[in-house]
């Protein structure tokens, strides 16, 4: 018995220690008037033999604060975006990886799906329940502060372990 419940730990601490820090849902804030603006999913993939993560729009608030687009019903469209996906089912940030030395995600791309630029980006967190989210050229850029969104009635689960991200060109 006790090898068996050593077995079960090492496979539920071998997971906890393999998931991606900063896996999550985020709300990202309007950065003129400071209003919700939409739900990210920052969620992990597997690029040949490497983990990376990526992020998804899943949802879009309307003028009066409440969710008014999701996955199941997207309506607006990203017309600067090559291809003129619709907004909620985009992926803006791809190829993200870990860098365990900074205790941030690099290397990867972000877009800004209102202008259909492709900025570097990085990844991290030094307030509990926000995530800091830069697009950058070089030095220079600007960094958006996301807020964790722990209400479960705001947004179902959503299950990404099939999700790839889509790079638009």
């Amino acid at each position: 018995m006790k090898k068996v419940f050593l077995a079960v730990m090492g496979i539920v601490l071998g997971a906890a220690a393999h998931a991606a820090p900063l896996v999550g849902t985020y709300q990202t804030i309007d950065d003129e008037t400071n209003t919700p603006k939409s739900i990210v999913q920052i969620y992990e993939y597997t690029d040949g033999d490497d983990t990376k993560v990526a992020g998804r729009i899943v949802a879009l608030y309307g003028a009066d604060g409440k969710i008014s687009e999701t996955l199941a019903a997207p309506v607006r469209v990203a017309d600067r975006v090559p291809g003129a996906p619709t907004y909620v089912g985009l992926d803006i940030i791809w190829n993200m990886v870990w860098d365990a030395d900074d205790n941030r995600y690099s290397g990867g791309k972000i877009m800004d799906p209102q202008s259909g630029k492709v900025y570097a980006s990085v990844m991290w967190t030094d307030t509990p329940g926000q995530l800091n989210v830069r697009g950058k050229i070089g030095p220079f850029g600007r960094t958006q502060n996301w807020r964790v969104l722990d209400d479960a009635s705001a947004m179902p689960k959503i299950d990404t372990k099939n999700w790839t991200p889509t790079i638009r060109k």
